[in-house]
């Protein structure tokens, strides 16, 4: 969770009384001890409305099961991202990522276990791509990815591999967690985002159907 809620009301809060105090010393030679004693009081409630600030800025943002975002960053960050790298003259991957058969997990093992799989599996994808990249559960065991500079083909494969690599690292004995990810690259394969995650989403079902079939 950032700061910066409780930086700036602190700050803000601090200097403004400082300056009274000064200039009120500065008028009549003294100081009232209800400035002193009022100051830390000033700020320290400063510091815990700033903290309820943010606060509501990470839930706004981040899922909390997960603690990766929500799906409301996620038209936002596709602007931002696309508008750098028209400039930059760059790809953008996304990746939709999806948990095979999860209902059965929670069916066979419980919920309880079943979060503890989605909350490995988004620690597994944020682990797998760059901090500049973004992870964000996209709806239940769904997740959707925004890769920045991808330069071809075999660069998003490497990320996929070391997505399948670290999920061997499984924290539920016995249950092998099995995901379809699906792939879109803007601008070659979309210019928006609900065409793209159309096509990524249309390829993430074809690698599902084909993980039923072996």
């Amino acid at each position: 969770m950032k700061m910066t809620g409780r930086i700036i009301t602190f700050a803000l809060v601090l200097c403004i009384n400082t300056f009274y105090i000064l200039f009120y010393y500065h008028r009549d030679g003294f100081v009232s001890w209800l400035e002193i004693i009022g100051l830390p009081i000033m700020v320290s409630l400063a510091w815990f409305f700033g903290k309820q600030y943010d606060r509501a800025k990470y839930f706004s943002e981040k899922d909390t099961l997960t603690e990766v975002y929500n799906r409301r960053i996620i038209e936002p960050f596709f602007q931002k991202i696309t508008a750098i790298s028209d400039r930059n003259k760059q790809k953008v991957a996304i990746l939709l990522v999806d948990v095979d058969n999860f209902k059965t997990i929670n069916d066979q093992l419980g919920h309880q276990k079943g979060d503890e799989l989605l909350k490995f599996l988004a620690k597994t994808l944020q682990e797998s791509v760059r901090k500049s990249d973004i992870v964000a559960r996209w709806g239940g065991d769904e997740f959707i990815l925004f890769c920045s500079n991808i330069k071809n083909s075999e660069n998003l494969e490497e990320i996929i591999g070391r997505i399948h690599s670290r999920l061997k690292n499984n924290p539920v004995p016995g249950n092998e967690l099995n995901i379809s990810i699906g792939t879109s690259i803007y601008p070659n394969e979309g210019t928006n985002l609900d065409a793209l995650l159309r096509m990524a989403d249309k390829k993430m079902y074809n690698m599902k159907i084909k993980h039923l079939a072996e």
